[in-house]
C-alpha cells in the first residue's frame, strides 16, 4: 500500500519520512516525461511539482533503507551557514560532493552560502535578518531567505538548486518551507532534506522555537536513466525507523542510526 502524506500507518510513524520519500521516487517513475538533458548529457525522467511534508520534531529525516553518510550533510550545513564558497573546508571533512564544479583554486563563485551571508556581494546577511525578523515580529509573512540572485548567476559554478526558504511561527513551533527548482530525487534529495532540517533546527534554536513541520516543493523532480537500477534496488530493501537526535549549539547528533547497505549510482555532472 502506498503511504501517502495523508495515509501513514501509525505502526510506521517512525518511518514516516522514508515512506514519503519512497512515494516521491514512485511518483517520478510512474508519472513523468523523458528529457534529454543538454547540460549533463544524461537523459532523465522528470515530473513537475512534487512535495514532501514531514514533522522533524521527533525524528531526523535520514534514510535507513540505504546507507547515508552524515559527515556529508553535517559539513555542508556548516559550510553553508558560515557563508563559505571554497571547497577546502568540505574536503577537510571528507566531503567531495562539490569537487567536480570547483575551479583550480577550489572556488565555486558566489553560490549558496555567499548569497545567505553576503547577498549580491553587498554585505547583506540574510541569516541574521531572518533570525531578527522571527524574534521581533513572529507573525510576519516576510521571514524569507532567497538564494536565487539573477545578477550573479553567471559568476556561479552552478546556479542554486534550492533557492528559497520561508518560515512560519505557530505557537511555540517553527515551520519551514523550502523551494527547489531542480531535484535529483535519488542522489541529491536525501542530502538536501538533511541540510534543510539542520537549517530549520538552527534557526529554531536561535529564536527559541521548536522545529516542527518541514515542507519542501520540488519543481523539476527527476531520476536519471543511469540511476534506474539503483532506485529499483533501494525500493526492494527493508528499512528501519528514522533515528532520534539532538541539536545543540548548531551541532547535530544522531542516535541509533541503523542504515542498510550502500547503494551507489552515477552522478550527473
Amino acid at each position: 500500500m502506498r503511504n501517502t502524506i495523508n495515509n501513514i500507518d501509525p505502526e510506521y510513524a517512525e518511518a514516516e519520512y522514508e515512506l514519503r520519500y519512497r512515494d516521491l521516487l514512485l511518483d517520478v517513475m510512474e508519472n513523468h516525461v523523458i528529457r534529454d538533458n543538454e547540460r549533463t548529457g544524461v537523459g532523465c525522467a522528470s515530473t513537475f511539482s512534487l512535495d514532501i511534508d514531514i514533522d522533524i520534531s521527533k525524528h531526523f529525516p535520514i534514510l535507513s533503507g540505504r546507507k547515508m553518510f552524515p559527515h556529508i550533510f553535517k559539513s555542508e550545513f556548516k559550510w553553508f551557514i558560515n557563508g563559505e564558497t571554497n571547497i577546502k573546508t568540505l574536503q577537510d571533512a571528507g566531503n567531495k560532493i562539490w569537487n567536480e564544479w570547483a575551479d583550480e583554486n577550489g572556488d565555486l563563485g558566489p553560490v549558496y552560502g555567499h548569497q545567505l551571508r553576503n547577498f549580491n556581494s553587498q554585505g547583506f546577511d540574510q541569516l541574521e535578518a531572518v533570525i531578527n525578523s522571527i524574534n521581533d515580529t513572529p507573525d510576519s509573512r516576510r521571514h524569507v531567505i532567497s538564494l536565487w540572485n539573477p545578477a550573479q548567476l553567471e559568476e556561479m559554478a552552478l546556479p542554486p538548486c534550492y533557492l528559497y526558504f520561508q518560515f512560519f511561527v505557530e505557537g511555540n513551533d517553527l515551520h519551514m518551507f523550502a523551494l527547489q527548482r531542480s531535484a535529483d530525487i535519488f542522489l541529491g534529495v536525501p542530502y538536501d532534506m538533511a541540510l534543510f532540517a539542520q537549517i530549520q533546527l538552527y534557526i529554531a534554536e536561535k529564536t527559541g522555537y521548536n522545529a516542527k513541520r518541514l515542507n519542501v516543493k520540488f519543481i523539476d523532480a527527476h531520476i536519471y536513466k543511469n540511476q534506474q537500477k539503483a532506485v529499483e534496488e533501494y525500493l526492494n530493501e527493508d528499512f528501519n525507523g528514522a533515528p532520534t537526535y539532538a541539536f545543540h549549539n548548531g551541532v547535530l547528533t544522531l542516535n541509533d542510526y541503523k542504515p542498510g547497505k550502500v547503494i551507489t549510482a552515477p552522478v550527473a555532472v
